[in-house]
């Protein structure tokens, strides 16, 4: 029996070594680019993705190399590394066909997480315009025409900060609608630069924690993309 066993464990390697060897060589991942590019351009126009390498990861989902997102010819999210990992329930499989991961957003809602790293952000904000994050982990939830941000955890140089909220996609993208509330949880550096720029040096809601070593600025976000509207 135990031979057997063992006949068959090895079967199984090698059933998945093959598999391995597959999903390295032959995984298409040029043409998933341009898939996922493609996308993008419709989704934003004027919006470029470029994606250096993209491949398999494990748990199961997708890892992108040397990402870089820009908005009108300008640079505004470069990533060192996003990795891409759908969450598919069961009933994707019990009662539908066709179901895949990239799958009809209208019907099914697609869910996924996302991890990001070493990640380089440029905004035109008045004090502090270049962002640089170690780490922005996040749950998604797309359907139809909205996306709930569900967590994002966001590691910084600069700040550490927490939101969650919605975007109701719009044609065009930047007319999207944002509802978006969150703590932003800045570092002792960016804390002075911040208190420096605003009257008698004091910023309004600012908490802190019970040793009042971290600072807390819970924020709201509304308006669309184009034009956001900030309150704290």
């Amino acid at each position: 029996m135990r031979p057997r066993i063992r006949k068959i464990a090895v079967y199984a390697g090698y059933f998945l070594v093959l598999t391995g060897i597959w999903g390295v060589f032959l995984f298409p991942s040029d043409e998933l680019i341009r898939y996922v590019q493609c996308g993008i351009s419709q989704i934003a126009p004027d919006a470029m993705l470029s994606i250096g390498r993209l491949g398999l990861s494990l748990p199961p989902g997708l890892k992108m190399g040397n990402i870089a997102v820009s908005l009108q010819n300008k640079s505004v999210v470069q990533a060192d590394q996003i990795r891409f990992l759908p969450k598919i329930s069961l009933r994707s499989f019990v009662g539908y066909k066709n179901v895949s991961l990239f799958q009809d957003i209208n019907q099914h809602p697609l869910s996924a997480s996302l991890i990001l790293e070493e990640i380089r952000m440029e905004l035109p904000l008045p004090v502090i315009s270049s962002f640089q994050f170690k780490q922005i982990q996040a749950d998604i939830s797309w359907q139809g025409e909205k996306l709930d941000i569900i967590t994002f955890i966001a590691e910084g140089v600069q700040l550490d900060a927490s939101l969650s909220g919605s975007i109701q996609l719009k044609t065009p993208f930047e007319n999207s609608k944002l509802h978006i509330t969150g703590v932003v949880h800045p570092k002792p550096e960016t804390l002075t630069r911040l208190k420096a720029s605003f009257l008698g040096g004091s910023i309004l809601n600012q908490k802190t924690d019970g040793g009042g070593q971290k600072v807390s600025l819970p924020f709201q976000i509304t308006g669309t993309l184009q034009t956001p509207l900030f309150s704290y």
